[in-house]
């Protein structure tokens, strides 16, 4: 019993740091899945709101707090993410509500099909 009661701090902090790692992960995930609807929906609308409303559709639970979620589908030609629809989330800290102080993003290509 003395051995577990040692151990269990390490067993908590590693159960922490995993859980962290897949609440990390399925913020990327979901980032790209937004990211790639949102270029969707610019390809075929290209209305900002339209693209937003799209992106965050594809975004559940935890992350679909518009607070959390940035989305960018810039039309200056001088801009880097012109041409692309780019996803930004705050991944939560160990549950929904507290978040990490930083944010990983996702972008994808916009495709104009048939327009040259």
């Amino acid at each position: 019993m003395i051995e577990f009661t040692g151990m269990l701090p390490a067993i908590l902090l590693a159960f922490i740091v995993v859980w962290e790692a897949f609440l990390i992960g399925m913020s990327m995930t979901y980032a790209g899945h937004a990211a790639n609807e949102g270029a969707r929906t610019a390809a075929v609308n290209g209305d900002d709101q339209a693209i937003k409303r799209e992106a965050l559709r594809r975004v559940s639970g935890a992350w679909a707090d518009e607070r959390n979620v940035e989305v960018l589908h810039p039309n200056g030609r001088n801009h880097p993410d012109y041409g692309y629809v780019r996803v930004t989330i705050r991944p939560p800290l160990l549950f929904p509500g507290v978040l990490l102080p930083m944010e990983v993003s996702a972008r994808s290509r916009v495709v104009y099909e048939g327009a040259e």
